[in-house]
């Protein structure tokens, strides 16, 4: 997923001249620290607004400045400060492991308490090592649902939703059929998140970009992917261009306007559709797979972790689990805008939800992002710029072949 918000609240340490001939004494000076926080939605400047306001009145000694920056440029933001020696204290992003290997990063252990570790989901928490040792904490989860119209489909004559790639393709033939202007399926394999289309396609296809020990991005099944899906767009059942379609302002606006009719939607889809006001009657359903195969979601988790610097650890530790209280938690929960909540004691109280429950039950089924390999950010961006180019004129073979090359060259 480019708004900044950078608050610094200083508290000044007072000198206490003592009247004898004892030299000035001077308090000791706040531990400054600074962090880089991802974009969720509008909410998170306020949110982190709050949140350091009540910090630093709890920690007069400490001050933190939060930097709020859109998922457009957090990436190149924190690699930026990594490499000009700048380092932030607290970074946001959906990895790690890249930093871990340069022993840059506190253990997960150092960054919270032992009280705010024994509430993060074990699911979530595996999925936080780098060699051995945790060095991540997990601020959020989503995984994924196929969304479908309901109106369009009951007007094509359709009466469940698919559960085979066959039936995607007989779906969109009767959809063009009936509904002329309609398209059936919106395919966003542009560079916002053509990582996480492919691998849940690919997924349902025995597919994955890593697999017992090995880079296997250009598998015969992730090529038997990209094949089926140039088939979808070369039979016009996805909008034009889906090498240059994002999900968030292509794909999804285009479901919410009713002008397509199927969907891969993350959790916080639903809220989108709310916020726009949209009046497409949709249902959610578990993800098609090839025939024959299981059907999978794709478990898309993100992390705070904490730099090393002389001096910050405690700072750190603080903030972060200061963070992570039941409250505290909560409102930045709401303020990302519906993800899968990251805790137990948050999980249980989700559960209940309506519009939570079909994500969390679908959980179980979840492929995640190898994160935890070093090389994985370089292999995540080489799929976002090239492998929608394998729909729309370039040989499937040939693009999984160039990205695993660039994997494994790593």
């Amino acid at each position: 997923m480019n708004k900044r918000f950078a608050q610094m609240a200083t508290v000044g340490a007072a000198a206490a001249l003592l009247l004898t001939s004892s030299p000035v004494a001077h308090a000791q000076s706040p531990t400054a620290i600074t962090m880089i926080a991802a974009q969720y939605t509008n909410q998170m400047r306020p949110y982190f607004d709050q949140l350091v306001k009540a910090f630093e009145a709890a920690n007069p000694d400490i001050t933190v400045d939060v930097q709020v920056v859109s998922w457009n440029d957090i990436d190149q933001k924190v690699k930026t400060l990594v490499q000009t020696q700048q380092l932030p204290d607290i970074a946001n992003l959906n990895y790690f492991a890249s930093f871990a290997a340069d022993d840059l990063l506190y253990t997960s252990d150092q960054i919270v308490t032992p009280e705010v570790l024994a509430d993060i989901l074990p699911t979530f928490m595996d999925r936080t090592q780098y060699n051995g040792a945790s060095y991540a904490v997990p601020d959020l989860a989503s995984d994924r649902l196929f969304f479908y119209n309901k109106d369009i489909f009951e007007k094509a004559g359709i009466t469940a939703p698919p559960t085979t790639w066959t039936e995607v393709t007989a779906a969109a033939d009767k959809i063009k059929a009936t509904q002329p202007g309609i398209i059936p399926l919106a395919l966003p394999l542009g560079p916002e998140e053509a990582q996480a289309e492919f691998a849940i396609w690919a997924g349902g296809n025995g597919g994955s970009y890593f697999k017992d020990g090995k880079w296997v991005v250009n598998s015969p099944e992730n090529v038997a992917t990209l094949n089926y899906l140039k088939s979808l767009v070369d039979a016009g059942d996805t909008q034009p261009g889906p090498a240059t379609t994002n999900r968030t302002d292509g794909a999804w606006p285009l479901f919410a306007q009713g002008k397509a009719a199927m969907v891969n939607g993350a959790i916080f889809l639903p809220g989108v559709l709310a916020t726009a006001e949209s009046t497409v009657n949709y249902g959610v359903a578990p993800f098609p797979a090839a025939d024959g195969k299981q059907s999978v979601t794709l478990g898309v988790e993100d992390y705070f972790f904490g730099f090393k610097k002389p001096g910050n650890q405690a700072a750190v530790q603080k903030f972060l689990s200061f963070l992570y209280q039941p409250d505290n938690y909560a409102a930045f929960l709401k303020a990302a805008g519906g993800f899968l909540p990251a805790t137990k004691s948050a999980g249980a109280a989700m559960s209940s939800d309506p519009v939570m429950k079909p994500f969390i039950d679908v959980l179980p089924t979840a492929i995640f992002y190898p994160s935890d390999q070093a090389t994985w950010p370089a292999v995540q961006g080489a799929i976002q710029q090239t492998i929608g180019t394998a729909v729309q004129g370039s040989d499937p073979q040939q693009v999984l072949d160039q990205i695993q090359a660039a994997a494994t060259a790593q």
